[in-house]
Order: structure tokens, then sequence, then C-alpha cells
């Protein structure tokens, strides 16, 4: 009876092992990369997007102030093959930014993408790992840095619970050839797919403190991203998701949001050349944006606050002393000081012309505090 009963509880033991061995073969692997040698980046980061449309516009764009630029976007076609929106060279942007002695990203998915079938795919189990050998072949043979992973918007709901397997074995395959990983994610919520396990893989993350209403919200107008909502950013990532403020980059919008019927997005630079008095505006009529004032203020509270700040988009500043990168650049350079915006007296008579703004803790030689004067070139011209 008791050799029987040894006999039968053998059987039932390899029974066991021979199941979980079964199902265990049945379980995704994720693929081993190497060890993690990636050095974080422990400095102040201004990250700055540049959508592939724009790449012609990189010399114009003041990028030695930038730490960062990420390249939007990135997307798999399907294949799993890692192709750039528009079939954009980058390799001169690549090298650009090189020269800038700046850290170069590729951006993958970005908002309201067409193509979420061939994301769900790609993310599948059985396609993941080749799909993330895929980016890894474009970010060496491209010459890049590292990835933002900007999957938000439509792409989230449809790869669900595939969205975190893929950032932790991205960041294993990144980390392991010295690259980074980044990502862009909402102001105050996020998708149910996007678990803490992944926030913590990121070595920092984009916050995309804009667009809190849009033109895709007809009947909610007003401003998209004030500076309260910088705010609560704030609480939402370092008190309600526990992420180290080092690791926070609060973003900031180059662009506004037009309601007048017909409703469109529209750049700074255009706003500037419609009125130049909108640098020191954040709305006018039914337009409503950031100027320079509030992006020198959000500036200053990341710098006290976070690790840094990020732009979306750069080919939407302006290209003159009015330029919001450059009142940013300059609020940074001011240290732990606080900044005064001063303005260019050429004629002094007292009176500075709104134009040529600068932001300093101290008054430079021929700036005064105010921005009153008419005409720069005539003493006897001001308000």
């Amino acid at each position: 009876m008791t050799l029987h009963m040894n006999k039968i509880s053998g059987c039932l033991f390899a029974i066991m092992v021979t199941t979980i061995m079964v199902l265990a073969s049945c379980k995704p692997k994720t693929a081993f990369y190497g060890p993690d040698i990636y050095k974080p980046d422990t400095g102040f980061k201004v990250v700055g997007y540049i959508a592939s449309g724009n790449f012609d516009q990189i010399n114009e764009i003041e990028i030695d102030k930038l730490t960062y630029l990420n390249l939007a976007f990135g997307n798999p076609d399907k294949d799993g093959n890692l192709l750039v929106d528009g079939n954009y060279d980058i390799a001169p942007v690549v090298t650009k930014g090189h020269e800038a002695n700046l850290k170069v990203y590729i951006s993958l998915g970005g908002g309201g993408r067409p193509d979420t079938a061939i994301w769900k795919s790609v993310l599948l189990p059985k396609n993941r790992s080749s799909f993330v050998k895929k980016i890894v072949e474009f970010v060496e043979s491209n010459n890049l840095d590292g990835v933002d992973v900007d999957i938000e918007g439509n792409l989230l709901p449809t790869i669900g619970k595939t969205y975190n397997p893929f950032v932790l074995e991205l960041k294993d395959a990144l980390h392991a050839k010295g690259k980074g990983i980044t990502s862009a994610l909402g102001a105050t919520d996020l998708h149910e797919a996007v678990a803490q396990e992944a926030l913590e893989a990121y070595d920092f993350i984009n916050v995309m403190v804009y667009d809190k209403t849009g033109i895709w919200r007809p009947d909610d107008i007003g401003p998209h991203s004030p500076f309260s909502y910088a705010e609560e950013a704030i609480q939402f990532w370092t008190v309600d998701k526990k992420i180290p403020t080092y690791r926070i980059i609060l973003g900031v919008p180059f662009y506004g949001f037009d309601f007048t019927p017909p409703a469109r997005y529209i750049s700074y630079d255009e706003l500037i050349k419609q009125d130049p008095a909108n640098a020191y505006r954040d709305s006018v009529g039914m337009q409503y944006f950031n100027g320079i004032p509030t992006i020198v203020q959000k500036t200053e509270l990341a710098k006290s606050k976070l690790g840094g700040v990020m732009i979306w988009e750069l080919a939407s500043d302006t290209i003159c002393d009015m330029s919001l990168l450059r009142a940013l650049d300059q609020t940074l350079k001011a240290g732990d000081q606080a900044v005064t915006a001063f303005y260019k007296d050429e004629d002094g008579d007292g009176f500075g012309n709104p134009a040529k703004p600068i932001h300093a803790t101290a008054s430079p030689q021929g700036y005064v505090t105010n921005r009153e004067d008419a005409d720069d070139t005539n003493a006897k011209l001001h308000r």
C-alpha cells in the first residue's frame, strides 16, 4: 500500500513539474540585452521637440539653448520597421544637434495616430522583442542618443496592457547600449494602460502641461496652458504619482489656439506677426497662448522645483528678441535668482523698446524697466 501510494505521489509530482515546464515555455520571454550601462543625466534639462515637417528650419532655431532635441515622430510600418513621419531625412538634424552638444532622441508615436492597428500588432508579445530590436537598430544606425516614448491619445486605449511590457523591455535594450529612454505624458491624469512600473522605467518624464482645452472642445473656450495648470501638474506627478522632482520636466507651449471660427492651432510666431504686443499677453480676443511673462514664470517654477523644461514645438517660436526660447534661456542663466524684464533704450530717453527685451538679475547697460517707447530712434517719441 505504501509503495503504491509512493508511486502515485511520484507520478503526480512528475505531472506537476511537466505542467509547470509547459506553462513556462508558453509564457512570452523577455530577451536579455546585457547589463545596464546607461549613465543618468543629473543636470537641469531643456528639451525641445521639432516636428519632422519643420526639420528644414533647424538652422534658424537657437538649439544651443537646449540640452535635448527630440525628433517627432517615428512610427512603425506593418513589418515593425521604424520610419520617420513624412520620410524626412533626420541625418542633418542629428548632426546639427550633436554639433551643439545636444542629446538627440527619436520620439515615438504622437497624438491622434491613424496607424493604431500597426501599433497594436507590433506590441503583441510575439512581436514585441523584434520591434524593440528594430528600434535599437534605428537608434544606433542614425547615431541617436535615445528614445522618447510619446504614446498617447488614441494609441493608449488601442494597445492597452502591452504598453508596460514594451516600455520595460525597451528600457533594458536601450540601457544595455548606454542609450536613454524618456516619455511624454499628460499633465494631471494618466490612461489606465500606463502603470507605475513604466513610469519608474523612464529616465525622466516630459510632462505636457498644455492642451487643457483646445479646438477639439469648441464649448470650452479659454486658456489651454495657464500657470495654475503647471502647479496642478507638479502636485499630480510629485505627490500623487510619487515621481522624484528631478525626473519631472515641465512642458511649455510655443503655440496657442484661436477659437475664432474656423478654430485653429496658431504659432507664437504668427501671434507676434499679428501684433508684437502679444509677446506680453496670454490672450487676445478668442486666441489663447503663453506670452513671455508666463513662460518666464513657468521657467522659474521649474528651475526651483523640477528637473527641467520641455518645449513643444521649437519651430513655432519667433526669430527675434521676443523669442520665447531666448526668454527661457535668460531665465535659466540667472541661476537661483529671479529675473526682471528690461528693455533696450537706444535713444536714451528713459523709455524702453518692447521689441528688445532681456531678462536678467540686474539692469544691463542701456536697458530700462519700462517698455513704453514708440520709436527708439527718436528721443521725443514715446507713449
